[in-house]
């Protein structure tokens, strides 16, 4: 794997007054995004993971015992990320291409943030060499809040009935496949705001011209 830059933080929101085994957890999951990101999973060891937390190996173990144990920990806070999102309400008053305009950009915005691009890089160096950790991942939890998006915009009769999850999946990786796989597995810059807005124009013009209701 590729030495990617050190994100300045990939476990945020910590409270003032949180528990000293709390901040502990959080550092050691930022310190096993950080190795395998550096090192890949395979590469990585249990040992320069406590280095990098700045902990024991006791310390590590007593939060997680096993690499697997911290690869379903980096899983964990992806998932924490995604929830965090806001609501993307559908609204059958407005435009539809403006809000799936808006839909499109909030979508790109997440998985080119800093965060989400290391815990990414993480999990995918275990995935890569080992398939079967893959089972792991629901796609579908990923694309829930545009599931829903698409669902609303079908009753509203402003989409065409289809599968919406199918729909959903489909719209999200468009965007994915040239402002997020790029980056990951090419090592490519994020894209640039004008090529992003390219990237949702034509996402957009392509979706409508399938699943809009003339």
């Amino acid at each position: 794997m590729q030495n990617k830059s050190k994100p300045q933080s990939v476990i945020s929101g910590a409270k003032p007054r949180e528990r000293l085994t709390d901040r502990k957890r959080a550092s050691i999951v930022q310190a096993a995004v950080e190795a395998f990101q550096q090192y890949g999973y395979f590469g990585a060891s249990m040992n320069a993971i406590a280095d990098a937390a700045s902990v024991s190996k006791r310390t590590l173990y007593n939060h997680f015992d096993s690499k697997e144990a911290l690869f379903d920990a980096i899983l964990e806070e992806l998932k924490v990320r995604v929830e965090q999102l806001p609501k993307c309400e559908f609204d059958d008053s407005r435009d539809l291409a403006e809000q799936l305009t808006e839909l499109a950009q909030s979508e790109i915005d997440f998985f080119t943030s800093e965060e989400v691009q290391a815990f990414s890089r993480a999990g995918l160096s275990r995935v890569l060499g080992e398939p079967d950790a893959g089972q792991q991942v629901d796609p579908r939890f990923f694309i829930r809040r545009v599931t829903t998006w698409m669902k609303k915009a079908q009753v509203s009769g402003c989409l065409l009935e289809a599968d919406a999850e199918f729909a959903a999946m489909q719209f999200v990786g468009l965007l994915r496949t040239f402002a997020f796989w790029p980056t990951i597995v090419h090592g490519e810059p994020p894209p640039s705001r004008r090529k992003r807005n390219q990237i949702v124009s034509h996402t957009v013009e392509m979706f409508l011209s399938r699943y809009a209701v003339n």
